[in-house]
């Protein structure tokens, strides 16, 4: 028996509605997923059920074709001998109809088949299945007829799309606020997305479970859908449980099969896209006022106010009175506002607020130690408000020493407030004439404020004697800039790209996780451009690429760009730091011992053995860069350069003069003493300028790499060949990369300790002898021949100094 495919016309406004919900060919849909719902709810009003058929899909996973057909559509399998046939039994139907994506973007109706070779259903009441599947068939009751999601679809008036209905439900109100689901809205990650809908959830008046999660080889989520907590068929329960004799406790709640979800899958930039949502449910919701008393049993075991919900607002705790036999709670005439854990979890962790019991022992303990075995040893202790240790800082004679030769460049290394280290680690490096890092010092900061960056640099700088390093680099704080421009205002303040790249990894872990070619493009941005016009290409091309242009962190890291992109300040000296960085990182060697399961004095012990495994290290170095004779080079200029430079920095140099053979030179034009050429690659396009003085004898390129990094760059080993100079001029080979770097004037040091005026005159010269004792001490210590050297010298240089003590009255202080 077939039937037409519109049902009578009535007088009333109802037939007309219904009239209008007739698929047709050519018919216009937003999405697929409204076409189906459409059909769905023609499917009722007709008497039948529908089941997603056919889908067609392009490579890169948008659909273009759907078929939805009648629920009796095919055939069954053969049936056992002695078995009757399913009620729902499938006759081979063809009704369906089939929609294709147009240029437009829209779905269109282009097949449409209203014939049934099969009895329909009578019409039922809308909400028949809510508690049973009970449907009437031939004037008869029969159960299970459609089986899961079917029946809810078949009888539920929420899948009727909102055009078709003359009196719209409540929640279709609510379409066009922000904080409701659509298709297409991105998220940063599936965490962010599922706090989204507990948040949509609570304001609606449901809970949220997780339902599907689907994830690549590597373990990287890339499908999950959440689903209303009714979603599903509760089982059949046994008042006993069967060999334990164990009774059952009622079940909180009874699930009903509710089809309201939300789906999302991974997109190529690494954000989470909505690709299916469905708003309507087959349950009564939840006065959101009343939503804080859901006490539902959750998978962990607790029951009461589910753990994802925070109520705020109006609602009090001593507002909360429950009676002796009503589970109420007093109403507000305005709903509360709703907030995930993860927004209260954003506060300081405890640990950085104070020290774990035992740790201030433990500090005294190694300050004691050490400044018996070294009596330059320094350390400083810094009290917060409530009188508690909120931060130590120290130092050894030897870390003094060479703060006095590579202090020039400092970063402060704050890895520790981006990662779980337990405790805040924050070491003082900078890198050494062998490119290797160093360390001037370190501190254990209790606490960020801009009070205690500002004690920290100042006590830095007291252990240093009052030396300050032109350029410094730290993490991407406010706190720690408003400290650096108090305590020292000519100092030129960075942010390191090094602490940048590893907070990318965490604001930006959906998008690592979601491409294998980002961390090579973001890496590139980071460290390879060193021009302002092609760092803005290649950024722009990155955000579009990994379609990036709504991340509020890469938007403001891009506005601050000038203060930690290689293309920006390249007048000042960097001493290629960020190399080394990237290379090695005490804090993540130290990382394990930072854990507040582990005991502070053995993390001092660890700090120590690594300290002096680095120190050997350099040691070694020295070593061989002053006793290792390799093949000398034919050049005159690499000769100069090798016998000037560790090998280390004489590697970086030898490429820079290999590569300036392959570039080509014109000479563009002279203003008196001065002349400018252009050099470039062969096959490039990009120039630079090369000015030379004859009258200074200077030569500068555009490129700054000589005043970045302190070593000249290919355009200018390639001018100075072109006009016949051999060697380079004696001011271009830094102390600081050469094998002599460590053979510091005296006399600077007592400058730096005249200039400070808080000590009296015998103040001043007593520490000053004793930090020229420490720099001897520290190199002599090296060798026990040098060691020997300096105790017999020691002897003869007091017997001096008495001789002239007997001669001269001593200064009043």
């Amino acid at each position: 028996m077939s039937q037409a495919a519109e049902q009578p016309t009535s007088t009333s406004n109802e037939g007309t509605s219904e009239k209008s919900c007739v698929p047709k060919l050519h018919m216009v849909f937003e999405s697929d997923e409204k076409a189906y719902q459409f059909y769905c709810f023609y499917a009722r009003e007709m008497g039948f059920g529908v089941r997603k058929h056919l889908v067609k899909r392009r490579s890169n996973g948008t659909v273009y074709a759907r078929t939805f057909c009648c629920y009796k559509e095919g055939f069954c399998r053969t049936l056992k001998e002695g078995k009757k046939p399913r009620p729902d039994a499938r006759t081979g139907c063809g009704a369906h109809i089939g929609v294709r994506l147009m240029d437009d973007g829209k779905f269109h109706v282009t097949e449409f088949e209203a014939e049934h070779n099969h009895e329909l259903v009578e019409k039922v009441p809308e909400f028949q299945l809510e508690s049973s599947n009970e449907l009437v068939v031939d004037g008869k009751i029969r159960k299970r007829i459609f089986r899961g999601k079917l029946a809810g679809r078949l009888v539920h008036k929420s899948y009727i799309p909102s055009n078709c209905l003359s009196n719209p439900v409540p929640l279709e109100n609510v379409d066009n606020e922000d904080w409701v689901p659509k298709v297409d809205i991105e998220f940063e990650d599936d965490e962010e997305a599922y706090e989204f809908y507990i948040n949509y959830a609570a304001r609606i008046g449901f809970s949220v479970r997780k339902h599907l999660v689907k994830r690549r080889t590597s373990g990287i989520v890339y499908s999950r859908t959440y689903v209303c907590h009714k979603e599903g068929q509760s089982r059949k329960t046994n008042e006993l449980k069967r060999d334990q004799q164990l009774v059952r406790g009622p079940k909180p709640y009874e699930r009903t099969g509710c089809a309201a979800s939300m789906t999302i899958k991974i997109m190529k930039n690494g954000r989470y896209r909505v690709t299916e949502f469905e708003l309507k449910h087959n349950h009564p919701l939840v006065i959101p006022s009343k939503a804080h008393l859901f006490r539902w049993r959750w998978r962990r075991g607790l029951v009461g106010p589910p753990v994802d919900f925070i109520a705020l607002g109006n609602i009090q705790e001593n507002a909360l009175e429950l009676s002796d036999n009503k589970n109420e709670a007093p109403e507000s005439n305005e709903s509360p506002t709703f907030l995930s854990t993860r927004y209260k979890n954003n506060e300081p962790s405890k640990h950085l607020a104070e020290m774990l019991p035992g740790d201030v022992g433990a500090v005294m303990q190694y300050a004691q130690e050490k400044q018996a075995e070294d009596p330059s040893f320094y350390y400083a202790l810094h009290l917060n408000q409530n009188e508690k240790l909120a931060s130590i800082f120290w130092a050894d004679a030897k870390s003094m020493v060479d703060f006095e030769c590579f202090g020039d460049v400092l970063c402060l290394d704050t890895t520790y407030r981006s990662r779980d280290y337990g405790r805040p680690f924050a070491p003082f490096v900078g890198v050494n004439n062998h490119k290797q890092i160093i360390i001037f010092g370190a501190a254990l900061l209790y606490g960020d404020s801009e009070d205690s960056f500002k004690w920290l640099f100042k006590t830095f700088e007291t252990a240093m004697s009052g030396k300050q390093p032109n350029v410094v680099l730290t993490d991407r704080c406010e706190a720690m800039s408003n400290a650096v421009a108090a305590v020292w205002p000519d100092t030129t303040h960075r942010i390191c790209v090094w602490h940048i790249h590893n907070d990318a990894l965490k604001h930006l872990n959906f998008v690592f996780q979601g491409s294998t070619t980002f961390a090579k493009d973001f890496s590139r941005c980071m460290y390879d451009i060193e021009d302002e016009e092609d760092f803005v290409l290649e950024w722009t091309s990155l955000i579009d690429k990994y379609d990036l242009g709504s991340n509020s962190w890469l938007t403001k890291l891009f506005e601050d760009r000038e203060k930690w992109s290689l293309a920006y300040g390249r007048q000042a000296f960097y001493a290629d730091i960020r190399s080394s960085l990237v290379r090695e990182s005490i804090s993540h060697k130290l990382k394990v011992h930072l854990g507040l399961e582990c005991k502070l004095l053995d993390f001092f012990k660890h700090y120590e053995s690594e300290l002096n495994e680095r120190r050997y290290v350099e040691l070694q170095a020295d070593f061989h860069a002053c006793h290792s004779y390799g093949k000398m080079p034919a050049s005159k200029m690499l000769r100069q350069a090798a016998n000037a430079y560790t090998p280390a920095v004489f590697k970086i140099f030898q490429i820079e003069f290999e590569l300036s053979m392959d570039l080509m030179v014109y000479n563009c034009d002279n203003d008196q003493a001065t002349y400018m050429y252009k050099v470039k690659a062969e096959n490039c396009s990009k120039e630079y300028i090369v000015r030379f003085d004859t009258a200074g004898n200077t030569i500068i390129c555009s490129c700054r790499k000589f005043d970045f990094m302190g070593i000249q760059c290919r355009h200018v080993l390639k001018v100075l060949d072109i006009i016949n100079i051999k060697e380079l001029p004696p001011q271009y080979i830094l102390k600081r990369w050469r094998k002599d770097a460590k053979s510091v004037n005296l006399r600077s040091i007592h400058e730096i300790e005249v200039d400070n005026e808080n000590k009296s005159a015998l103040g001043k010269c007593c520490s000053s002898l004793r930090y020229i004792c420490n720099r001897f001490a520290a190199r002599a210590a090296e060798t026990e021949e040098s060691c020997a050297f300096i105790e017999t010298l020691s002897n003869e240089l007091m017997d001096e100094v008495c001789k002239i003590l007997k001669r001269t009255l001593p200064e009043r202080p």
